[in-house]
């Protein structure tokens, strides 16, 4: 799915803004911000981990959760730039969210095949950048992040793991 690639804006959103409060946003980059916390990989990513992103379940969750924190530390204007390409902007709008992350396909396929590139976020963190802007797009009403401070590959909440598998 290639939305990000689209200068459309959905119904629930307009150029200035998105479909979550400021408020929501920050609780579900508060939950991410646990689970990563919970986790304890910390930040650095290790090469015989990108070699083989797909190898450890949580793992993976972490790096879920990782994508969804780093997209909204920049929405919610804790960083300064967008964390694909760098895009600088304090508070984007929602052009400048699809601008930073144009390579989203890309980095989502990464890993089956081949090693992560070296720069780019795993390819959870991808798709947990793509299902956090169908989430501030307002296309879902299902945060990227479940109640339990979880991601896609650890949830069993049914609406999150319905989410991972491409709803």
């Amino acid at each position: 799915m290639a939305i990000v690639r689209a200068a459309a804006y959905s119904a629930g959103m307009d150029e200035e803004g998105f479909a979550p409060s400021d408020a929501e946003m920050r609780r579900v980059l508060e939950l991410a911000r646990a689970g990563i916390a919970r986790y304890g990989f910390g930040e650095e990513l290790h090469p015989e981990d990108l070699a083989r992103p797909w190898g450890n379940a949580r793992w993976q969750d972490n790096a879920w959760l990782r994508g969804v924190r780093d997209l909204l530390e920049w929405v919610l204007g804790e960083r300064a730039c967008g964390p694909l390409r760098g895009t600088p902007a304090v508070r984007p709008t929602p052009y400048d969210v699809y601008r930073d992350l144009g390579d989203i396909d890309e980095i989502m396929r990464q890993g089956s095949r081949c090693p992560v590139r070296p720069g780019w976020p795993p390819p959870q963190s991808g798709e947990a950048m793509d299902a956090t802007v169908h989430w501030l797009d307002g296309d879902t009403d299902i945060p990227p992040v479940c109640e339990h401070a979880l991601g896609a590959y650890q949830c069993g909440c049914q609406d999150l793991a319905w989410m991972s598998a491409g709803g």
